[in-house]
């Protein structure tokens, strides 16, 4: 079997940032997920099979026939492999094979001799994890029948992942705009900069879900200058990979950032690092000739901003900015 996906960081964080979009990991079993596998497990005369998702340190079971371990980790992952490979990957003994014969879920439970396991590709292309099947005896082969079977079960898997994806996507819409309309009315009754502050940056980081959103006021006129973080671990201070300040420079300079998606303030500006994420930036102040200072969010992974959440958050800015310069008598 071929590889057939690169494995430089760029791609393999691309690969992990549309894993997160499926809002799959780490959630209760489902049924139709679950019917899948028992339904390998048996054609295929398994008495393993699995829905495996390759997340960066680990992979995750979404539906398992079989076993009880709910995910193991990466580096121990057959999974891992046949993500790579075109069609089915195949470990007829994983004794005798140099990749795995040391593999401790080989030396030790579930003691995995066989192994089959056909890749999860998205309509775009990504890999995100595998339909398996595992023997704890040696098969010298899988039939040219079994291995369509067990691709066909993969796109079957694909299928569920997609209509759950939009289906999830419908709700979350749906509960964003109920969150965006709770949020605007916090920020516009803030008393003070520093409470406009935080309740921007709390506030529109959890309603885009993102992993840090940063403000810098620079209200030179009441001699108010400060920052605020809000991250998902709570912590409040900056994560060293991202340039804040130097992002925050270049949009109030309007210069080596993309062109503006929107035409007045606060207008988002957005880009994407191929390897570190997704950002985008807004100036707060309307009506000024100087901005009041400039808001920031940012995601781990590349998944960018859509545009129903750079309108969210569009909304939350414009009613921040109103409320800053009401605050600082302008």
């Amino acid at each position: 079997m071929v590889p057939a996906v690169s494995t430089s960081s760029a791609s393999e964080t691309a690969r992990l940032g549309k894993l997160v979009e499926y809002l799959i990991l780490d959630t209760p079993p489902e049924r139709e997920f679950d019917e899948i596998v028992e339904v390998a497990a048996k054609l295929l005369g398994a008495p393993i099979s699995l829905v495996s998702l390759i997340d960066r340190d680990r992979q995750w079971f979404k539906a398992r026939y079989g076993l009880d371990a709910t995910e193991t980790p990466r580096e121990q992952a057959f999974c891992d492999h046949a993500i790579k490979a075109d069609d089915v990957y195949v470990v007829g003994d994983a004794t005798k094979n140099p990749l795995f014969a040391e593999n401790p879920l080989v030396t030790g439970s579930p003691n995995i001799r066989f192994y089959a396991g056909a890749p999860l590709i998205t309509p775009d292309k990504f890999r995100l994890g595998t339909l398996c099947v595992i023997d704890t005896k040696p098969r010298e082969r899988l039939s040219e029948e079994h291995e369509t079977i067990l691709t066909l079960l993969a796109r079957m898997v694909v299928n569920a992942l997609e209509s759950r994806r939009l289906t999830m996507r419908a709700h979350h819409q749906a509960r964003m705009m109920t969150k965006l309309a709770e949020t605007t009315v916090a920020v516009s009754q803030a008393m003070s900069l520093a409470e406009v502050a935080r309740t921007l940056t709390e506030a529109a980081r959890s309603l885009v879900v993102a992993d840090v959103a940063y403000l810098h006021v620079i209200a030179g006129g009441a001699s108010v200058a400060f920052d605020h973080f809000a991250t998902r671990s709570g912590e409040k201070n900056q994560p060293p990979p991202v340039p804040w300040q130097a992002y925050g420079d270049a949009l109030i300079a309007r210069k080596g950032l993309a062109a503006a998606t929107l035409k007045d303030l606060p207008g988002a500006v957005k880009t994407a690092h191929p390897v570190k994420g997704s950002w985008i930036g807004f100036l707060i102040g309307l009506d000024a000739e100087e901005p009041l200072g400039h808001f920031q969010l940012w995601r781990q992974y590349t998944t960018s901003f859509t545009d129903f959440e750079t309108a969210m958050v569009t909304d939350v800015v414009r009613v921040a900015s109103a409320a800053a310069e009401r605050l600082v008598g302008r």
